[in-house]
């Protein structure tokens, strides 16, 4: 059928004849666009398997500048072709998760194959101490080293390999982290492994953040079974700082385990539900401590998009080292709720995190009610036990492109058994210090606060600035005339540093520590 003359009639034929093929070209362009649907995702790592996103969750919608009248029952059916159908198989892929603490705030993979999703890191900061140590050294964080120096806390390049079901991921560890993180493991002072030398098992896994192999079933909506070393989930807060709502988290994540060595379990019965099983070495371990492994889960439960619940156990392992028959039980326990989402609007979002951590030793010497007594009133178990929780309140401005997180936390561990031993004179968790003990019953209370704020002009870059202050009931923050003997590091750290004169040197440990954090992350 010809098309309808519309335009003037003094136009030449020719002309109009042009004017109108014109028009019915963009006619059919806007049908077809109209009738596109996008079925080529791009996918997403969430709760340790890959998963894909909707297509909502990535890009926004785009509607032609003028549509044609329709009928409502037209404009129902034209709308429900061009929305994406919500993918309600795959897990957690019915929401878009980025605003979690946590999780990774990526949208898109830069590059993707039905192979190989590589992952790239990069961390680097600045933290000013005011304390002001001479040996610019903090103590007290897995997260923060070095004062008053432009430090590489973390440079990590590799992915996820998937092919017929066959999973495997490897991320490497280099800077800061390669070599603090291993020092926190005490496991491998039990045993030997090459070379009779207790550093080579660390040094065997220094470079390594994950590094996994397994298997995926289609049972239900899905069932992984990997084996390696795997990120924890205790504590709320990621391994890695580009993914979470502020640089130095609080004592509940700062202090309990970054990774696991062993055997994992996800099962996903629904779309909204995971229950993972672990069976470990131990507690951020390479190694098992005593006679017994670590047995522990996750539920994760995520029934809205804009609340999330995760629930973390751990038990049975014996994980002091050299005590046979001290086993350790802990809970982990978070809910985070997004409880403001304008994305039109110059703020644009509101979320908080809650976590809460309660804990105990038992055996061996400690307990977890209270100090025990033998029939003539002597204590023959100190009280043993962890109690902590962290809260964190974020804002996001302009489409996600400035956030500011106000939070902080306290915990009080008897018996510090997960407290992080100062790097006093090169100790570490093996060698432990004369200068900070964790016999049963010491005693340790802290508190802290933080203030962070974000620019994220993309969404591949973090800008961080953060002040912070944190307070310990003992002196346990490096202070100005630091940690480090006369000389360096040439005594054995388990034992006190006598001088010429013959008197005992002391470190310097403050009750408290305010900083400044900068830094520049990158995740591709």
């Amino acid at each position: 059928m010809p098309p309808t003359q519309t335009v003037d009639p003094g136009v030449p034929a020719a002309v109009a004849k042009e004017l109108e093929a014109m028009k019915l070209r963009i006619q059919q362009l806007e049908a077809e666009l109209k009738g596109r649907v996008t079925t080529d995702q791009p996918t997403m790592a969430v709760a340790g398997t890959l998963v894909k996103a909707t297509e909502a969750d990535l890009v926004p919608s785009v509607k032609p500048a003028v549509e044609p009248a329709q009928s409502s029952s037209d404009s129902t059916a034209s709308q429900a072709s061009q929305t994406p159908a919500v993918d309600t198989q795959t897990p957690f892929a019915y929401a878009d998760w980025t605003w979690l603490n946590g999780t990774p705030r990526n949208k898109d993979a830069v590059w993707d194959s039905k192979f190989f999703t590589p992952e790239i890191r990069f961390d680097t900061h600045f933290v000013s101490s005011f304390n002001h140590p001479k040996d610019d050294t903090i103590g007290g964080s897995s997260e923060v080293f070095r004062s008053n120096e432009i430090q590489a806390e973390q440079i990590s390049f590799g992915g996820d390999f998937h092919w017929q079901n066959v999973r495997g991921r490897v991320l490497t560890m280099f800077g800061m982290f390669a070599v603090t993180t291993p020092r926190n493991d005490a496991s491998t002072g039990r045993g030997q492994w090459a070379n009779n030398s207790p550093q080579d098992m660390r040094n065997a896994y220094r470079y390594v953040s994950e590094a996994y192999g397994g298997y995926h079933w289609n049972v239900n909506h899905g069932l992984n079974v990997d084996a390696g070393i795997f990120v924890s989930y205790i504590g709320l807060f990621s391994y890695y700082n580009f993914d979470n709502w502020a640089y130095q988290p609080s004592y509940v994540s700062s202090n309990t385990p970054w990774f696991f060595n062993g055997l994992r379990i996800q099962w996903f019965p629904t779309n909204k539900l995971k229950i993972e099983p672990w069976i470990i070495n131990g507690w951020q371990s390479y190694a098992r401590f005593g006679t017994k492994p670590g047995l522990g889960g996750q539920i994760l439960w995520r029934p809205k998009p804009w609340l999330a619940l995760v629930f973390n156990n751990y038990g049975m392992g014996e994980d002091t080292l050299g005590l046979i028959g001290r086993s350790r039980i802990h809970t982990d326990d978070s809910i985070e709720v997004k409880y403001y989402d304008r994305p039109n609007k110059m703020l644009d979002k509101i979320a908080f995190s809650l976590t809460g951590d309660m804990g105990c030793e038992y055996g061996g010497g400690a307990a977890c009610f209270g100090d025990k007594k033998d029939a003539s009133g002597n204590i023959i178990a100190h009280k043993q036990a962890f109690l902590g929780w962290m809260a964190y309140n974020r804002f996001w401005f302009n489409r996600d492109k400035y956030g500011l997180t106000i939070g902080g936390g306290q915990i009080n561990n008897p018996g510090r058994y997960l407290t992080l031993i100062p790097p006093i004179n090169g100790a570490d968790a093996i060698s432990g210090t004369p200068y900070f003990t964790a016999n049963p019953g010491d005693p340790f209370k802290a508190w802290d606060t933080s203030l962070t704020f974000d620019y994220m002009p993309r969404q591949y870059i973090t800008f961080r600035s953060e002040y912070g202050y944190r307070h310990a009931n003992v002196p346990y923050f490096v202070g100005r005339g630091g940690i480090t003997p006369p000389g360096g590091n040439t005594g054995t750290p388990s034992q006190p540093v006598i001088l010429p004169d013959g008197s005992t040197w002391q470190p310097d440990l403050r009750k408290d520590e305010a900083s400044l954090r900068l830094a520049i992350m990158v995740k591709f």
